[in-house]
This record gives structure tokens, C-alpha cells and sequence, in this order.
């Protein structure tokens, strides 16, 4: 009887571990599932913002904050990057780059935690340079446009991973406009 005792004593010693470990590893992905998730609904919100106002001034800002609106699951403080870009439309990354290294034609923004908005660092690409024809129109096919964001994910319980990196990008066609209206550079 003693024996027995003895036995389980040890196989609980073996397995307890092992299910704790399994119970955090479920726990820590279901955070980083959350994560990307709320990531990627919020360049969904920001891209298709970015899309509807061709050629309107503030386009990349109303991105911004349509991502910042959108993603309330979301510590924007772990933000490390997001951009709203023009699109290379053979690669669907920015233009010029074959990966989100960086981007040239675009708007960067940091996320400021005073204000808890996106700000922006950098700016190059202007509305009054966006394509916004129809593809049957003469001028079109209008630009693309991709909002990106990069997200840093500290580990939950720190068992299995201590940080990783999430990020997501979304793209769409700008909006046509009449080509009476201006619907691209002049």
C-alpha cells in the first residue's frame, strides 16, 4: 500500500509540471490569438477609412485614428510601426520595397500615450499626388492603398516565448472619383 502511495506521489511529481506547462502555453497563445486578431480588424478598419477619402487632405490621419478607434483590444503603447502606404500593385508592399522594411511613399505615425492618438513622424506621400480614377476611366486604375502596423507582444506568463512581434497589413483600390472632380494629379 505504502508502495503505491509512493508511485503517485512521483507520477504527479512527472505530470503536474507537464499540465501546467500545457495549461499556460494554451493561455500565453490565446493572448497572442487575441492580439492578432484586434490587429488585423483595425488595419481593416483603417485601410477601408483610407480608401473612401481619396484625395482628401487628412486621409492618412483619419486612417490612423480609424485603427487607433477600432482596435480597443489593443495596447498601442507595443506599437513599433504603422504606416499608411501607397501599394507596389505586383507585391502589395509599399512601393520601392519587397517587404515592410520601410516605405518611402507614405505616412508614418507613432503612438503618442499622452494624447493616446497616432501622430505622425513622417510624411511624403500627399493626396494631391493619389490616383483616384476608375479603371475604365482614362487615368485609372486608381492607387492602392495599405495601412500597416507593427505590434510588440510581451509574453503573459514568460514560459514559452518573452516577446514577439505581431504585425498586419491590409490593402485596398482608392475609391474612384469623377474625373471631372480631379481625380488625379494634375
Amino acid at each position: 500500500m505504502s508502495r503505491e502511495r509512493g508511485s503517485s506521489a512521483v507520477e504527479a511529481v512527472i505530470v503536474t509540471p507537464l499540465v501546467m506547462l500545457l495549461i499556460f502555453g494554451i493561455v500565453e497563445l490565446g493572448f497572442v490569438f487575441k492580439d492578432y486578431l484586434a490587429a488585423a480588424g483595425a488595419v481593416r478598419g483603417g485601410v477601408r477609412i483610407a480608401a473612401a477619402s481619396p484625395r482628401l487632405s487628412t486621409f492618412a490621419q483619419l486612417a490612423a485614428n480609424n485603427v487607433a478607434k477600432t482596435g480597443g483590444a489593443i495596447n498601442f503603447s507595443d506599437t513599433q510601426e504603422m504606416w499608411v502606404y501607397k501599394v507596389d500593385t505586383t507585391t502589395n508592399k509599399p512601393i520601392g520595397f519587397s517587404d515592410f522594411s520601410n516605405c518611402t511613399t507614405c505616412v508614418k505615425f507613432r503612438w503618442d500615450t499622452g494624447t493616446k492618438a497616432f501622430v505622425p513622424t513622417f510624411s511624403n506621400w500627399l493626396s494631391s499626388n493619389q490616383n483616384a480614377c476608375s479603371s475604365s476611366s482614362l487615368g485609372g486604375p486608381p492607387d492602392r492603398i495599405g495601412v500597416y502596423l507593427k505590434l510588440r507582444h510581451a509574453a503573459f506568463t514568460g514560459f514559452i516565448f518573452s516577446t514577439l512581434y505581431i504585425s498586419q497589413s491590409s490593402v485596398l483600390s482608392l475609391e474612384p472619383m469623377p474625373v471631372e472632380g480631379g481625380c488625379k494629379p494634375a
